[in-house]
């Protein structure tokens, strides 16, 4: 078979056999490869300069030379400090953004390929992708710039190192490692990303035992379960790890990706290659003709989860990665994994290390039926009975809990995860009557159901939790709740009534958490920066804050006080706390991620800022944070209208100030940006039609406003896409929706 490499792959094939000594003329090389001779004769002294690797003498450099470490990277906001490491496309850097102080890592194109069209788009490529993603697993994208002088973007600095530079002794942390990887290729699947070229160098481990997929720049973009074909004899990706369909024919589809995650994992755990051929062309034969050997280790199960991902055919493996990371989840809770036919005495060992108090119960109660038979056979029968009993309600208890809690903790609020939820909770309340389970647990299980439902839209199911919630506790904050509840769904007059209640009868209660409650309500009730409302909020906030400064709950309520009304910052300064509204919510935003208000806050407060172009000016670089703020927000949180809104809003906000600054070609970027988030957030399998719906109202006001502006060139690209979606819409308002966009097109 006559199979031929990418210029990439072939770069990384003659660093690897110089590093492994042998000496091979770069000249050689080049004339051996004509499809890619120039190309090479330009990319590998520069390569052999940046390993350290002393170049060849016999080879005559035409390109430029490598681009040495500088204080600045001209024209952007980075400064940069050292080199951490390069290849045949770009050179990573550890750098300073300016504006914010942090570090961050920035990729810059190798200076040599800078000309090559079909390299700088595989690069900006891979910048589009990852900003795409949202996923603490992936690393994340701060910004990216290309010019004629060069081509970078700015990333997450991960303070660790590659998997192929690590070993694991214990193979449950490999596979609690592996699991995160798979609900991040998951994800990435989920939006229809396929990355293509999946190894343990591409995956980084941070000191806190996190992983982070990073190296997209082959990635494609696939609609649904359908394959690409990659036309030609080339193939882009590193060859161990490439699936045989894909090496033999071209075919990339999710199974492919699946199977370089499994080969990785195969190496991890065995310590050496997946196959040991060790010339190119028997490695590929290999590859196309024949199974990988079967993986034999101490941990059976996860060995015959590693074999099912790495099956020569695509239909035997795990129909997705959702299906593997699951896997994953059982042999880490020491459960029978699908992949593998467990015996009756295999199961009851997994079960021992499962339940090992209850196992060791078990023992002790046989072991003492067997000495004492005689004298303890009636007690033993009545042990038995208690115990089996015992055993069903702690694990109907166990299930129904860590179902709640997994769900809860592992992803964003859904309405699946509601209805979850909702149907779970008659089963506790059963279980906890058996028990003699304290109605304060069943009032929290009413809470996290009328959070989650909140988070996700369903408005009546987390009215319901909120009522019900009432009938366990007294104190302020399921009224306050209920109110927000109400207030949502439009009920205006039913919500101010709970909240002026909380306020006649908490105001001056002694417990600071009905007091801050209180404030929570005026807040509500106000309607003006000036009203009276909040000069009846400000002592009761100030009497907490000077109490506890350091209470994010507290500075959050000072802030949205604030930040209403920008004439509070002298007259209503509290000491030991940032006056600043703008700074104080970006400082919660950032130290509380999983609070989702304060991002909304920080959003909202800079919309009602940016609405003239000199506020923009002035403070271009918080409008940037407040962008990748919300874009954070967004990715947790994509099931919430009200965060949908706001960050489109924003968004918006950002495009039209960039053009009125006369930076139209960044602001046609931006644009195409958020028109790619909107897509993969449109086509998310979890996604209500509340947010869909909501998704397809702000484009259609995107589509009015670029109408009137006459002859913009987003104006029929934004077009076709809301057309696209309403084909996959069938909700109530699919009618409506379409009549609404003839009438805009036809203006």
């Amino acid at each position: 078979m006559n199979v031929h490499f990418s210029l990439e792959e072939l770069a990384e094939q003659f660093l690897e056999r110089r590093q492994n000594g042998e000496l091979l003329e770069a000249e050689d090389f080049a004339a051996a490869h004509p499809e890619y001779a120039e190309q090479l004769r330009q990319i590998l002294p520069l390569m052999l300069d940046m390993e350290k690797i002393r170049p060849d003498h016999s080879l005559k450099i035409n390109s430029s030379p490598v681009l040495p470490t500088r204080t600045n990277l001209p024209d952007s906001d980075y400064r940069l400090l050292r080199k951490l490491g390069s290849g045949g496309m770009g050179t990573v850097f550890e750098a300073i953004q300016i504006s914010l102080n942090r570090k961050v890592a920035v990729k810059l194109l190798n200076s040599s390929l800078l000309s090559n069209a079909e390299q700088r788009e595989q690069f900006e490529n891979e910048a589009k992708v990852i900003a795409m993603l949202h996923h603490p697993n992936i690393v994340k994208i701060y910004s990216a710039g290309c010019s004629e002088e060069r081509c970078y973007y700015a990333m997450e600095l991960i303070e660790g190192k590659g998997l192929d530079q690590c070993t694991f002794d214990n193979l449950r942390d490999l596979a609690k490692i592996g699991l995160q990887a798979a609900e991040a290729l998951a994800y990435a699947h989920r939006c229809g990303v396929l990355h293509r070229d999946i190894k343990p160098a591409n995956m980084l481990l941070d000191a806190a035992g996190n992983i982070h997929i990073s190296d997209f720049g082959i990635s494609f973009i696939l609609k649904g379960n359908k394959s690409v074909i990659e036309t030609g004899g080339s193939r882009s990706g590193t060859l161990r790890y490439m699936a045989p369909e894909r090496l033999a024919k071209g075919i990339n589809t999710f199974a492919t990706d699946q199977y370089s995650f499994g080969a990785t994992l195969y190496e991890l755990v065995s310590g050496k290659p997946i196959l040991q051929e060790e010339s190119r062309e028997a490695l590929q034969h290999r590859i196309c003709t024949e199974p990988v050997p079967p993986l034999i280790c101490r941990e059976p199960e996860l060995a015959a989860i590693i074999n099912k991902s790495i099956c020569f055919h695509p239909e035997l493996r795990y129909s997705n990665m959702e299906e593997l990371a699951s896997d994953l989840k059982r042999f880490l809770n020491h459960e029978p994994v699908r992949a593998a036919n467990s015996s009756l005495r295999h199961r009851f060992v997994l079960w021992c290390r499962r339940k090992p108090a209850i196992a060791a119960l078990t023992f002790a109660a046989l072991f003492c039926a067997a000495a004492f038979i005689v004298s303890l056979t009636i007690g033993f029968i009545r042990t038995r009975t208690a115990f089996r009993l015992a055993q069903q309600n702690a694990a109907a208890a166990d299930s129904t809990l860590s179902q709640v809690f997994s769900r809860i903790s592992e992803q964003p609020p859904s309405q699946k995860n509601t209805r979850l939820l909702s149907a779970l909770l008659p089963y506790y309340q059963m279980i906890a009557r058996q028990r003699n389970i304290p109605d304060s647990k069943i009032c929290s299980a009413y809470e996290v159901i009328g959070e989650c439902a909140m988070r996700a839209g369903s408005y009546t199911l987390a009215e319901n939790a909120f009522r019900q919630m009432m009938k366990y506790r007294s104190d302020a904050y399921p009224i306050n709740q209920l109110a927000a509840v109400l207030k949502k769904q439009g009920r205006t007059q039913e919500s101010e009534k709970l909240s002026r209640e909380v306020v006649s009868r908490f105001e001056k209660s002694n417990r600071a958490m009905d007091r801050f409650e209180t404030v929570r309500a005026l807040l509500a009730l106000s309607e003006t920066p000036n009203s009276k409302e909040r000069s009846q909020a400000f002592p009761i906030l100030e009497s907490l804050l000077k109490e506890h400064p350091d209470n994010p709950s507290y500075r959050f309520l000072y802030a949205v006080l604030l930040g209403g009304n920008p004439r509070l910052y002298r007259s209503m300064r509290i000491p030991g706390v940032e006056p600043n509204a703008g700074k104080l919510l970006a400082q919660l935003a950032e130290a509380y991620p999983e609070q989702p208000e304060y991002s909304l806050a920080l959003v909202e407060l800079m919309l009602r800022r940016f609405r003239f172009v000199h506020s923009f000016q002035n403070n271009h670089s918080a409008a940037e944070e407040a962008v990748f703020v919300s874009e954070r927000m967004l990715g947790r949180w994509p099931n919430d209208p009200q965060i949908v809104s706001a960050v489109v809003k924003l968004h918006s906000r950002y495009i039209d100030l960039l053009r009125r600054h006369g930076s139209d070609s960044r602001a046609r970027k931006e644009n195409e940006r958020l028109l790619s988030i909107l897509e993969i957030l449109f086509h998310h399998p979890d996604i209500s039609d509340t947010v869909k719906e909501e998704l397809i109202q702000l484009q259609l006001k995107r589509l009015k406003i670029l109408r009137q502006l006459r002859g913009s060139e987003d104006t029929e690209t934004l077009r076709k896409k809301i057309d696209r979606e309403l084909e996959y819409y069938h909700g109530p308002q699919r009618e409506k929706f379409r009549k609404e966009l003839a009438e805009i097109s036809s203006t």
